[in-house]
């Protein structure tokens, strides 16, 4: 009787802290019961390709709010790796795991220069990544002239359009870098550090943790989650559009984190809750695509649901 009671102690300390995740499923049961489309293998494999991208830059921009900071630029990140992902294809007949490795070390250099300029040059993220945003795009777009970059293998969109048991290729690099992510967080000193660092600088530093170090980490981990989200990107067309492509996405990635759950302030939130986040926009997407709903007034009910869940954050920390 007694464990019984341990358990089922343990079962709703569980519910309380994977609130987003249960949303999700009364989202999906409600979705379902409405929607004759919606819960069919095909559309439920097109939620999940339409979350990869997004759900791969989410996992790395985790990271940063964790220490209370954001990435703006991580959708220029994606642009810029993927024109050196194709450009690599071109040159060298890059496979996909090449095209994997390239994304994410282009992806890490990126990154590791903002986490340098806030750290070193104390310049607030915000600030930061909002220059290096337009830094990146913009000399791609020079390169490019501010065109599209194509690449010549075409192996490379069996990522983007491929099936594996029944399973869209593109989502396994998306499950495969959650799991890591959320090792990293709750299995190694880094994770530690990064919810100590968000918690409190200070006191983090006292304790022995390289603020900075772990700064220039957790930006160079967003980048290199962009990076490898663009080689998702080019496998949809073997292209990048310097222009167009990655555009919003660093704010549907933020949204997303922030609607799993994590705090803009720092020191909270978890990877199951950011992938809760991502399904949660993928499913009312394409839950209102399916009812016909305008895409601009789906653009004005996802600002709404940003503003609720920061009003609901907000009231529980003056409670």
């Amino acid at each position: 009787m007694q464990l019984s009671n341990i358990r089922t102690e343990r079962f709703q300390r569980w519910i309380a802290g994977n609130k987003i995740f249960m949303t999700l499923i009364v989202l999906v049961f409600l979705a379902s019961v409405t929607s004759e489309y919606f819960w069919t293998w095909n559309n439920i494999m097109n939620v999940f390709r339409q979350a990869s991208v997004i759900g791969m830059i989410a996992l790395g921009v985790h990271f940063v709010v964790l220490i209370g900071m954001l990435d703006l630029s991580v959708g220029s990140i994606l642009v810029f790796s993927g024109a050196v992902i194709l450009w690599g294809q071109n040159l060298f007949d890059l496979d996909i795991p090449g095209s994997f490795f390239l994304g994410a070390a282009s992806g890490v250099v990126l990154g590791s220069l903002n986490g340098l300029i806030v750290t070193y040059g104390r310049v607030p993220s915000f600030i930061t990544t909002l220059g290096t945003m337009f830094i990146y795009r913009y000399f791609m777009m020079w390169v490019a002239d501010a065109g599209a970059v194509s690449g010549n293998r075409i192996s490379h969109t069996f990522l983007g359009h491929g099936y594996w048991l029944g399973i869209p290729v593109v989502v396994f690099p998306l499950i495969l870098a959650a799991v890591a992510a959320h090792v990293v967080l709750s299995r190694t000193l880094l994770g530690r550090y990064l919810y100590a660092v968000g918690q409190n600088s200070r006191a983090a530093f006292s304790s022995g943790a390289n603020v900075r170090a772990v700064t220039i980490a957790a930006f160079a981990i967003s980048g290199m989650a962009a990076g490898l989200g663009a080689v998702l990107e080019t496998s949809r067309l073997n292209s990048i559009s310097t222009a167009n492509s990655g555009v919003y996405y660093e704010l549907d990635a933020i949204a997303a984190v922030v609607l799993g759950g994590a705090s803009l302030r720092g020191g909270k939130g978890t990877i199951l809750g950011t992938v809760s986040g991502v399904l949660m926009f993928s499913i009312l997407n394409n839950y209102m695509n399916l009812q016909n709903v305008s895409t601009y007034l789906q653009g004005v009910l996802k600002g709404l649901l940003i503003f609720l869940v920061l009003y609901r954050q907000n009231r529980l920390r003056e409670d």
